[in-house]
């Protein structure tokens, strides 16, 4: 009977509890009182039982035990459903109402990701680039805030380059702060140092050919149609300035573009200086690169030393170079335009222009059909290669970086990607193959001459070291009756035009040509009447195949 009366009374305040807490409706703010309550509800079936077992038997007390405690534990669940239900929707809450706060200098890069079409659409992913920095932790968090108002998915890329002691701290950095903000993060790394060493580059283009090699990947791989980067103003004036130092055109001085295929950046017209005050007033964790003080790099200097004596005598000039190279850029890619719809098509690996096209123009124009020529091929030409190919004359050609050649002819302008050259192959008697043809050496005594289109033919005294055969490089000399001249020179005066020259290898004697095969055999090497001779024929292994 006690029992009973234990349990009628819990139960009453129970539900006078649970009435007075939906009625209040205070879910609004942590239930501390009511939670306060329920511990005290809790405790008193336990003193209640234990008044009780002083006359009641084992089994009732066990009984009402079981009871309280079952109620108990329901309604500590309930509150606690309730109570975890509130702090996920006030977090929520919290979280929105941070990335809605106001900072100027981010509303315009807002702005600026909308007027340059940066943002993925909704439902789409943008990968963003971390080093663990300053500034790139700035935009992995403007990022996430503005994926939460946009609709777009956020991930993040970390590419080690371990080149300093703290490349694992920056690493760790980055995951502990992705996991922090729910980001899924990719990480790579590589020895760039012996990229480097490989390929014979310097460690800043080794880091960054690595670094952007992995993004992209990394974008494939995660389904990323953006990939953004941290560069800022500075970051933009200072590479006008290193463009300008090495004498580059519009299209260096343009400085970093907004968007370049997959890339975006959307703080590239965001100083540095708001960028800082934006870490600050978050809070935003970064790591501090060592190396950015070591004014042995040319890029530091300038943003170290060059700027902020340039800030000195022009206030401001730093967002104005930038400013002017968003104006260049503009020009180069409006003429960009106009010159590649004089440009054809490339046919069978090779682009061809008429020389009327191209000589009516002004040289700028001239300049940029060039180069937009080469890069149709893929290869990009410097001012000096441009100039050097505007240059040529009639029957003149050029061998360019990236396996292509130019050469000009009486009505058209050429460039074309050459077959991959074969290696150099050392000379014996007998019979051999190099480069889809046969060749077959042989020594006479002054004997028959055959056609001189498709052999040569050599004092065999004069032959003391090993004879090699290999494409003709497009230098070197050969003595002739009178001097010497050019083999370039000897090819025009037999009228082979320059798009036939590599159809004719060279054989060389310790480095020195000394002919090129159905073209012309040095004078010093040709052999006198009744000298014992070296000829070497040249044939093609099947029809219609060609030497290179």
């Amino acid at each position: 009977m006690r029992t009973g009366a234990g349990l009628l009374l819990w139960a009453t305040a129970a539900g006078f509890l649970l009435r007075r807490m939906l009625r209040t409706k205070r879910w609004d703010r942590p239930p501390v009182w009511e939670l306060g309550t329920l511990v005290l509800l809790t405790a008193l079936p336990y003193g209640w039982a234990t008044v009780c077992s002083i006359w009641q038997d084992r089994a009732e007390r066990l009984t009402a035990t079981a009871l309280w405690t079952a109620v108990a534990i329901g309604f500590a669940l309930w509150v606690c459903r309730r109570y975890l239900a509130w702090r996920w929707e006030n977090w929520r809450k919290d979280e929105k109402m941070e990335a809605q706060q106001v900072f100027p200098a981010m509303e315009r890069a807002r702005t600026f990701c909308r007027d340059y079409h940066m943002l993925p659409p909704p439902g789409g992913v943008m990968l963003c680039a971390v080093s663990g920095g300053r500034d790139s932790m700035a935009l992995l968090h403007f990022l996430k805030d503005l994926s939460l108002t946009e609709g777009f998915s956020l991930r993040a890329a970390h590419y080690n380059h371990h080149l300093r002691p703290t490349a694992e701290r920056d690493e760790a950095l980055v995951r502990r702060y992705c996991r922090y903000r729910e980001i899924p993060l990719t990480c790579g790394g590589g020895d760039v140092s012996a990229w480097a060493r490989e390929n014979g580059a310097s460690l800043e283009d080794a880091a960054r050919t690595l670094r952007y090699r992995f993004l992209e990947e990394a974008a494939d791989q995660v389904g990323a149609v953006r990939i953004a980067t941290a560069h800022h103003v500075q970051d933009n004036a200072e590479t006008v300035l290193l463009h300008l130092l090495r004498g580059s055109g519009l299209r260096g001085l343009g400085g970093i573009p907004p968007v370049r295929g997959k890339i975006v950046r959307p703080f590239l017209e965001t100083d540095r200086r708001d960028i800082d005050d934006y870490v600050a007033r978050k809070g935003i964790p970064y790591g501090e690169d060592e190396t950015n003080a070591d004014t042995a790099y040319t890029r530091n200097r300038l943003r170290l030393e060059i700027l902020p004596r340039l800030e000195e005598i022009a206030p401001g000039c730093t967002a104005r170079i930038a400013g002017a190279a968003g104006i260049l850029r503009v020009d180069e890619e409006h003429l960009d335009e106009e010159c590649a719809a004089l440009l054809p098509a490339p046919e069978r690996d090779r682009v061809t222009l008429p020389v009327n096209t191209l000589m009516g123009k002004d040289l700028a124009v001239r300049r940029r059909l060039v180069r937009g020529m080469a890069r149709q091929l893929g290869v990009e030409l410097t001012a000096a290669q441009t100039d050097g190919v505007l240059a040529l004359g009639s029957s003149g050609a050029m061998n360019l970086p990236g396996g292509i050649q130019a050469f000009r002819q009486a009505h058209r302008l050429t460039i074309r990607r050459l077959p991959p050259a074969p290696a150099p192959l050392v000379l014996h008697l007998g019979e051999q193959s190099w480069g889809g043809r046969t060749l077959r050496v042989r020594e006479s005594e002054g004997g028959e001459m055959p056609p001189r289109d498709t052999a040569a033919v050599l004092s065999a005294r004069e032959i003391t070291g090993a004879l090699t055969i290999a494409a003709w490089d497009g230098t070197g000399r050969m003595s002739v009756e009178n001097g010497s001249r050019s083999i370039k020179r000897i090819f025009a005066d037999q009228g082979i035009s320059a798009d036939r020259r590599e159809e004719h290898p060279a054989l060389y004697l310790d480095g020195r040509p000394v002919a090129v095969l159905g073209v012309a055999v040095d004078w010093l090497f040709r052999p006198k009447p009744g000298e014992r001779t070296l000829t070497v024929v040249w044939e093609k292994e099947e029809r219609g195949s060609e030497l290179l």
